[in-house]
């Protein structure tokens, strides 16, 4: 099977990349820059960016690949409100330019959108795992413009009779991802006191939300199982079905690490969770495909501030 990958140089195409090869598909990537990991890769790296609808056209038509899994997207929440056109641009018009470009080469293949848990946005106020069949309302740029790519492709599929399936992954975390999400931002602070290189201390805002956290592995088996499945058009919770406490996360980072840090609540960080309590249920896809989550969320912890620990 030959599998095309967009985004596939971030943190999430990286881990779906290894997998993806040990299983001996032929890959394709397309990432706007080239970086050491692609570099190490004997696959074709496509170095573009999605919204050159030409350039796209000449890679699927050159590669024809039978999957596209489109990870490219501007996901930085803090960016898309600082710039809305750019987040919107890239997110829904480079989706657009994807399909349209891929179903023009295969008609016959399969897309891969993946979205975002944060489509639901003022849903979860309900309290209750979110079901893929419940109302949206999305609370900032970056989640607006995936719920509205995510739409747009779905009616088009519709229309052309075509397969796209759109996830809606909730968060994720492991090795290799950036500062700026919960278990990455703890996990770095963490291990930069455990090498010595700040105060024993670690300034928070509210830790009282709970969120719903699947380990990077789980997520990939998801996609994989995705790809390689007949799965109907449509939209897919990847969810653990479980919350787990912000407070937890951090607690449990220092209580690994097995060293002594005070936790000091900074009013200039305190912004009280709009929304409590996150969580998803993926029922849907379990019975499709047959995946649920396997990796024990501590021992998800345990090997990501190792990797701090060691980078």
């Amino acid at each position: 099977m030959k599998v095309l990958v967009t985004g596939a140089g971030g943190f999430v195409g990286q881990h779906l990349l290894n997998k993806l090869m040990k299983k001996d598909n032929n890959i394709v990537a397309i990432n706007r820059k080239n970086n050491k990991f692609l570099s190490s890769l004997n696959i074709p790296v496509y170095e573009t960016d999605i919204l050159d609808f030409d350039t796209i056209l000449n890679c699927i038509e050159q590669e024809k690949p039978d999957v596209l899994i489109h990870l490219a997207a501007q996901s930085n929440v803090g960016v898309s409100w600082r710039e809305p056109a750019l987040t919107a641009s890239t997110n829904i018009e480079g989706s657009l330019n994807l399909y349209k470009a891929f179903f023009k080469v295969n008609s016959k293949g399969k897309f891969i959108n993946i979205g975002s848990s944060d489509e639901y946005g003022l849903t979860a106020k309900l309290g209750i795992p979110l079901k893929e069949e419940m109302e949206c309302k999305p609370q900032n740029p970056y989640s607006i413009s995936k719920y509205c790519s995510e739409q747009m492709l779905l009616q088009l599929a519709k229309k052309d009779k075509v397969n796209v399936i759109s996830t809606r992954s909730f968060n994720h975390f492991g090795p290799g991802q950036n500062i700026g999400f919960v278990v990455s931002d703890f996990a770095s602070q963490v291990a930069d006191i455990k090498k010595g290189l700040k105060e024993n201390k670690i300034f928070v805002g509210d830790l009282s939300a709970a969120r719903d956290f699947l380990y990077i592995d789980d997520v990939i088996d998801a996609y994989i199982k995705i790809t390689e499945k007949e799965i109907p058009t449509g939209v897919y919770n990847i969810s653990s079905g479980t919350s787990i406490k912000i407070e937890y996360i951090l607690n449990k980072l220092i209580e690994i690490s097995n060293i002594d840090i005070e936790v000091i609540i900074d009013k200039n960080k305190f912004r009280p969770a709009e929304v409590k309590n996150f969580v998803g249920n993926s029922d849907k896809l379990k019975k499709i495909v047959g995946w649920k989550p396997t990796v024990n969320f501590d021992d998800g912890l345990r090997k990501t501030l190792n990797y701090w620990v060691n980078n």
